[in-house]
């Protein structure tokens, strides 16, 4: 009978990305389905599904589009932050990191259903950047999120003792999330210069 293999620390780190990835692509296929079920104006009134992913909708001038990109990925990686102290925030962060990806979904959508096929340049230039972008910090603040509240539950509804010091694990888990927030904050200037030089594009 052979051993079943036990997965490396970094196969680890790589199958969790990659299972939260496939959860941004859930909610991406969602947010599209749904502004193509009730149209982009109905998508457009609701935050929560677009969260300003769209050209159209994430601000009228450099610093608006700056402010509604960086509040919106920030509000998310703090409610995460957050759920990383509790020992059963899990369910939560996967939902959160589903609810990303509508927000892709939902511009891809909007742009497509205004523009028809002449709508992928725009697509690629003023969405799909952004939301690679905005994924990755997403799925690294999930897979942070899960590690904490992973060790806290281990530690708390188990004989199993987390291996390093509680201590040192959250002052690494706010030095990862801070720079996380920097990541934003790049991302967010960049997404004002572009939509700023590339607004004829839709």
């Amino acid at each position: 009978m052979k051993k079943r293999r036990e997965l490396t620390p970094s196969g680890e780190r790589n199958l969790c990305f990659a299972s939260l990835a496939a959860v941004i692509l859930l909610g991406v296929a969602a947010g599209a389905s749904l502004t193509a079920a009730h149209g982009t104006e109905w998508a457009g009134e609701r935050i929560w599904l677009h969260q300003y992913f769209s050209p159209m909708l994430c601000g009228e001038t450099i610093l608006g589009v700056f402010k509604n990109t960086f509040l919106t990925a920030g509000f998310f990686a703090l409610t995460m932050f957050i759920l990383g102290f509790f020992s059963v925030g899990q369910p939560l962060c996967i939902a959160l990191t589903a609810a990303r990806g509508l927000g892709i979904g939902a511009a891809a959508a909007q742009l497509y259903i205004e523009n028809g096929f002449g709508a992928v340049t725009a697509i690629s230039v003023l969405v799909l950047p952004k939301a690679l972008a905005l994924s990755l910090t997403a799925i690294l603040g999930a897979r942070e999120m899960l590690r904490l509240s992973g060790v806290q539950f281990s530690f708390l509804f188990s004989d199993n003792c987390p291996e390093e010091s509680m201590q040192r694990l959250t002052k690494l888990y706010c030095v990862k999330f801070a720079v996380i927030i920097i990541m934003i904050a790049i991302v967010s200037v960049a997404d004002s210069a572009v939509n700023y030089f590339f607004a004829d594009l839709y």
